[in-house]
């Protein structure tokens, strides 16, 4: 099957330009109330102080393809942590894309 051939897999590194491209623009509609997403996005979070920026994040050295799709689809905040990130209940496609986007982010 075809589609099949065009998925990748969680774990490799390597993203389409057009899964950076769709990441940047949910990251831009979705994550910009509380974090600088990206320098182009229209106004500064809301969130004080910020959450890291996604430029930060993809920095950090433990960073992976892996650690952020388990971080962005696993809970954060709740009763016990009532300031942690809200789940942003995100389509498994869409993790990617935002996966991508962070990734491409390292300098």
């Amino acid at each position: 099957v075809f589609w099949m051939g065009v998925c990748s897999a969680w774990g490799q590194e390597g993203n389409s330009a057009d899964d950076v491209h769709k990441g940047h623009h949910l990251a831009t509609m979705l994550c910009t109330t509380c974090h600088i997403a990206a320098s182009d996005q229209s106004y500064a979070p809301t969130l004080r102080p910020p959450a890291p920026s996604f430029e930060s994040i993809a920095q950090r050295q433990d960073i992976s393809a892996d650690s952020l799709q388990k971080f962005l689809t696993t809970t954060h905040q709740g009763l016990d942590n009532p300031k942690g990130m809200p789940t942003p209940n995100l389509a498994d496609f869409q993790v990617k894309e935002i996966v991508a986007y962070i990734l491409s982010l390292r300098k």
